[in-house]
């Protein structure tokens, strides 16, 4: 019963999320394995986040199996069915803050009209069923919320607005990063890729070479070059060209460090072609980035 009507394009900035609902689940632990809850349609935004789990969901037509720390997104006119045993966090979410509904009433087991189904190229990348990369840090996140929620007080509804977008926040950053979430994540090649990634990360002010990352790797360069690039999908160099660029801007706005010693931390010897590939990437010099972030006297 997936639904295949026309979806709302919406910015990212005009996302404004009022909790309906918040609630730990943990009657579910008191059932079978392999009991079914009722189906039911989806209303509005949910987000669950689970505790315990050797059960499993159905969304619309397919079966995904749950373990301890995932998260299920589930969108308006979803169809759905819980199988059992898990506890989880939920939180209904009117995501853009304009159903009317309210959260003292709000019952979404209850049929009611839809929210609308918005889509745009954050939303539409975030699948039904994920791992996040830290399974604490998602748990007081989704307590955070459940805490304000039952406990409200004159200003929660701003705590609550930017606990849910932080979770939406950081479910997109772990799904974008293919370190996380990744099938082959414990193969050998992704696991050199890594290692090189994170040679690259430790040592920015040392000369990087394809050679030098290979060797890391334990690949030859041409086959690390393929690899590299097909998982982060961007090559060697790039990745290091774009690490150095973000420290060098962090470096810029946080240390009064001139720019030639913001150059050699960065590994750019050459002080002219730092300065021309940072005008290339960031489209201003150094020195007007610097102007730009700060507050001169």
């Amino acid at each position: 019963m997936k639904y295949t009507g026309s979806r709302a394009e919406v910015s990212i900035d005009q996302f404004s999320p009022i909790v309906l609902k918040s609630f730990l689940f943990t009657q579910g632990l008191n059932f079978h394995e392999g009991f079914r809850l009722k189906e039911r349609y989806v209303y509005d935004y949910e987000l669950e986040f689970f505790v315990y789990s050797k059960g499993g969901m159905t969304i619309d037509d397919k079966e995904y199996s749950i373990s301890k720390g995932d998260v299920v997104f589930r969108r308006p006119r979803q169809f759905t069915q819980g199988v059992m045993p898990y506890s989880c966090y939920l939180i209904c979410i009117d995501l853009m803050g304009n159903t009317g509904k309210e959260p003292q009433t709000y019952d979404f087991t209850k049929e009611q009209e839809f929210q609308n189904n918005y889509s745009n190229s954050f939303l539409d990348e975030i699948p039904s069923v994920f791992k996040p990369s830290n399974y604490l840090k998602y748990q007081e996140m989704f307590d955070l919320v459940l805490k304000e929620f039952i406990n409200p007080r004159d200003f929660s509804g701003i705590l609550l607005k930017s606990t849910v977008l932080k979770i939406i926040y950081e479910m997109f950053s772990d799904i974008k990063n293919p370190f996380i979430n990744n099938e082959n994540k414990n193969s050998a090649h992704y696991m050199a890729v890594k290692r090189a990634k994170e040679y690259i990360d430790a040592n920015l002010k040392q000369k990087i070479s394809l050679a030098k990352l290979a060797t890391v790797a334990n690949l030859s360069p041409t086959y690390f070059h393929k690899i590299f690039t097909d998982t982060l999908g961007i090559t060697p160099t790039e990745y290091t060209t774009k690490v150095r660029i973000d420290k060098a801007k962090e470096l810029l706005v946080k240390t009064n460090l001139p720019v030639y010693e913001i150059a050699l931390e960065c590994g750019y010897e050459n002080i002219p072609y730092f300065s021309y590939i940072f005008k290339n990437k960031i489209n201003i010099a150094p020195g007007e980035f610097r102007k730009r972030h700060s507050y001169l006297i």
